[in-house]
């Protein structure tokens, strides 16, 4: 990579540079997938994204998408809303995305509902109280320590009351190799703690790795015990090697 285009140079950002530099890195980082051939979702992504739209389920009115790359998942959901928008900082991600409409054909008689924007995921261009569902699946753990709070404050101003915030993102105790471009890797507990701070409540998740959904408690007591004992084995067969919460407003 580029040394001015670096992830390190995020973190040394001071806060009014930040957006621009955090947008040239990942428009390198988006050209450079796209060079890889990366940019349909693997398998895993797939069922990733199967889990989501069980979770959300169909019948809304508004649903946002934040940090949606490629617009994998915001595809997915168009038969699930009457609108849907997907947002990320970088304009690569974006140009792609709104071009893959072809790849959905699912998605192509919904195409008027489907919107890309790029924007920062620390702050939100929409009113406030204007979506029924916010997602933002490995987005969190890439913004600078400083954000995270910004950010899910703005999550929650954007959601209409009884509003849902659903997150993914790798537990900072699941045993994950360093990352240049991992700033906030926190675990269940830690990351159940920021969403109260930003006004969120009423914390699920799944299960094991899919629905039925329990209260969030589980995954904390179960992420507590398995570090606690030193056990690697079975961190992603019971669902707490990455963090999926779901939170109401």
């Amino acid at each position: 990579m580029d040394k001015k285009h670096s992830y390190q140079d995020i973190i040394a950002s001071q806060p009014l540079a930040r957006k621009a530099v955090t947008e040239a890195v990942y428009d390198d980082h988006y050209a450079r997938k796209l060079r890889r051939g990366g940019w349909l979702p693997t398998r895993r992504r797939r069922q990733r994204i199967d889990v989501y739209c069980r979770i959300i389920g169909e019948g809304h009115r508004n649903i946002l998408e934040i940090g949606c790359g490629f617009g994998d998942l915001t595809y997915r959901l168009a038969g699930c809303t009457e609108k849907i928008v997907g947002i990320d900082i970088s304009q690569k991600a974006i140009e792609t995305a709104r071009a893959r409409l072809a790849l959905w054909p699912q998605a192509q008689a919904r195409a008027a509902a489907i919107e890309f924007r790029q924007m920062s995921a620390v702050r939100l261009d929409f009113p406030d109280e204007t979506f029924d569902w916010a997602i933002s699946t490995s987005v969190v753990e890439h913004l600078h320590p400083e954000d995270v709070h910004v950010h899910l404050t703005e999550a929650w101003r954007v959601l209409k009351p009884q509003g849902t915030y659903i997150m993914w993102c790798p537990n900072g105790l699941g045993h994950h190799k360093d990352r240049d471009g991992h700033f906030s890797m926190l675990s269940y507990a830690a990351w159940i703690s920021r969403l109260r701070q930003a006004g969120f409540q009423h914390f699920r998740s799944t299960l094991a790795t899919r629905p039925p959904l329990v209260d969030a408690q589980l995954k904390v007591f179960l992420e507590r015990a398995m570090f606690r004992l030193k056990i690697r084995a079975l961190w992603s067969h019971l669902g707490i090697r990455n963090v999926l919460l779901i939170a109401g407003k």
